[in-house]
């Protein structure tokens, strides 16, 4: 039967739905047989049987799909974040320390282009300072967020924040 239904498809919508649910003939679906429950009189609730067949192939695919990857994330909760703070803190250092660079060499640019010597050390001046730290207060502020997100669920809507912060 599914697969009655996939050759209805277009090829790129059947491509994808193939592999979504297991081109490799793991779909989780494929022990529900729709037909198994006809032969029964109405009496015996042949609907309910059937659904029943659904939701243990739906529960049997959750646990093996979507689990462990919800136990994974909850095993990265730690008492004041996630385990990847020390990591996006790095990283944070690391393009704040760009940036400065990068600002730096543009002004000694713009001051050799006036004949002027470019001798300014953004690099220690307070306006980098003060960047970096909020650069670093951000990037805690975003772990405790992303702690809270893990702890109450609501990482569902996590592919329309990215998009729409353009990562």
């Amino acid at each position: 039967m599914f697969d009655n239904f996939l050759k209805a498809l277009n090829p790129e919508a059947f491509e994808a739905t193939r592999n979504f649910y297991g081109g490799d003939g793991s779909n989780p679906y494929s022990s529900v047989n729709s037909a198994r429950y006809n032969y029964m009189s109405r009496e015996d609730i042949p609907g309910d049987k059937l659904y029943a067949d659904l939701i243990r192939a739906q529960t049997q695919d959750y646990n093996q799909r979507f689990a462990p990857i919800e136990n994974f994330m909850a095993g990265q909760i730690t008492a004041t974040g996630t385990k990847s703070l020390g990591a996006d803190l790095d990283r944070t250092r690391s393009n704040m320390g760009s940036a400065v660079t990068n600002v730096q060499g543009q002004q000694n640019r713009d001051m050799g282009r006036m004949g002027l010597q470019g001798n300014s050390n953004v690099a220690n001046s307070t306006t980098a300072v003060g960047g970096l730290v909020g650069g670093l207060n951000d990037t805690r502020l975003r772990d405790a967020d992303r702690r809270q997100s893990i702890l109450s669920g609501s990482l569902s809507g996590i592919s329309t924040k990215a998009r729409s912060t353009g990562q």
